[in-house]
């Protein structure tokens, strides 16, 4: 397998066990782990050691972690003891993300409540000192729940926010939940400022999105690869699976995944979406 980026996994859409989530990485030739929730901590939460599970995994299987998946800004913007709390995790994150390697932290845009981009892009200041002083990236991520709900509308704030610590992190099956459908235009909309993918897919199933094998829904990743790959992306590709085998994810998990009802039925339904997606990749490079 020669994949130009570097290919991964979120390893809570396997495991909550870093060593059994490094393990799966390995076993398919990933070289690189994003953490979100481990050993049923979130990122805002992680002990000691959970740090040291995490380095101790990496070293184990010769893997880098390239990202902390954490929830910043999943909160009411007008709520500002909450907002508060967030940039105050936000900068423990960042320490975190220096103890174990990690150059990215995930960040979203506020739970919908129409308030002016203008407004939201000034929130992102205290968080790009905060990325400035140590060192990392923030990769603000759509999602259906928050202002910022598809990958163009993330664009938008990253541009308003225009700061080289602010990047976008793009998705392209989030907006399923969100149009009911993977937008064509939604990569020309992001590449200028793309650092990091994250990699699902979903189908309209009984009138309503629901996530499936990679490949089985509506996200035309072979055109997407076939870009990246002409464009020379050397950067991050994680696989967040949003399916599970045997299981329902409910509407709260999505919004707010994590902990080990979250990573029921995982294992085996990334495993499916893995392979999958290296051989679409694969299949890019073929033609």
């Amino acid at each position: 397998m020669n994949i130009p980026f570097k290919l991964g996994v979120i390893t809570d859409e396997v495991t909550q066990d870093i060593f059994e989530a490094a393990a799966f990485c390995k076993k398919h030739g990933l070289q690189c782990m994003e953490v979100r929730s481990v050993n049923d901590h979130s990122p805002f939460d992680f002990t000691d050691q959970d740090i040291a599970d995490i380095n101790a995994a990496a070293k184990e299987y010769d893997l880098t972690v390239c990202a902390i998946s954490a929830p910043l800004f999943k909160c009411d913007f007008d709520d500002a003891a909450a907002v508060a709390t967030h940039i105050e995790n936000f900068e423990k994150c960042a320490q975190r993300a220096n103890r174990i390697g990690a150059k990215m932290i995930r960040g979203f845009d506020f739970w919908e409540s129409g308030i002016d981009i203008k407004k939201r892009a000034e929130k992102y200041k205290k968080i790009a000192e905060i990325c400035e002083k140590y060192g990392i990236i923030c990769v603000i991520e759509a999602d259906p729940s928050v202002h910022s709900n598809t990958p163009q509308l993330t664009a938008q704030l990253v541009k308003e926010i225009n700061s080289p610590y602010i990047k976008v992190l793009f998705d392209p099956g989030n907006e399923i939940w969100v149009t009911g459908k993977a937008s064509d235009d939604a990569y020309d909309a992001v590449k200028s400022n793309l650092a990091h993918i994250h990699i699902k897919d979903a189908d309209i199933i009984d009138g309503k999105p629901d996530g499936v094998k990679i490949g089985a829904g509506l996200v035309d990743y072979k055109t997407l690869f076939a870009r990246l790959i002409a464009d020379g992306y050397s950067g991050n590709v994680m696989l967040e699976t949003h399916y599970r085998k045997n299981v329902e994810l409910t509407e709260e998990q999505l919004k707010r995944p994590g902990g080990s009802t979250f990573s029921l039925g995982a294992y085996e339904a990334s495993e499916e979406s893995i392979i999958e997606l290296i051989k679409i990749i694969n299949s890019c490079q073929e033609d």
